[in-house]
């Protein structure tokens, strides 16, 4: 059986094995006489060295233009985080944002909020605090703030509240 090698195979000299998957920039990658019906196929993967993008195949028919083209890796080297440690990422307008007033300080669990904090929901309990699988307290969506009875007192604690079980409130002084 003879085997046909296309143009775009480089066989003796130091070039990668197949040239096509190397395009020095949009044009070479556009050049449809380049990739033919016989060297090109849907997936063929082109790097683009003038941009470090990397393009997909995606149209054997339309080599010689963007539509045939698909965009995989825009060349960008990758960003660091932004903010200074211990900032929790946010988009802020389509980028990476951090703010010293949203913070987690993974040592200890903590996330501090500086500033004002919406929560919004629909279910009964829209804000609800726990420790553990304990129900402590939560916010009902009429904003009305309910303590979780307790079976036993704890430690009573100066400005502290309490609800336990019969209902009984009490007021730490």
């Amino acid at each position: 059986m003879a085997v046909s090698v296309p143009a775009g195979f480089l066989v003796i000299n130091t070039e990668p094995i197949d040239g096509r998957m190397i395009a020095a920039n949009a044009a070479a990658r556009k050049n449809s006489t380049r990739y033919t019906r016989f060297n090109s196929f849907v997936g063929l993967l082109v790097y683009q060295q003038d941009t470090n993008e990397l393009y997909s195949l995606v149209d054997t028919n339309n080599t010689g233009n963007d539509v045939g083209w698909q965009l995989l890796s825009d060349g960008s080297t990758g960003s660091s985080a932004a903010g200074a440690n211990t900032q929790i990422q946010f988009n802020d307008n389509g980028g990476f944002g951090g703010s010293a007033r949203l913070t987690l300080d993974s040592s200890t669990g903590a996330t501090t909020v500086s500033g004002s904090l919406t929560i919004e929901g629909t279910n009964d309990g829209l804000f609800l605090i726990k420790k553990g699988t304990e129900e402590v307290a939560k916010v009902n969506s009429d904003g009305v703030f309910i303590l979780t009875p307790k079976s036993s007192l704890p430690t009573a604690v100066e400005g502290g509240l309490v609800i336990d079980n019969n209902g009984d409130f009490y007021v730490g002084v």
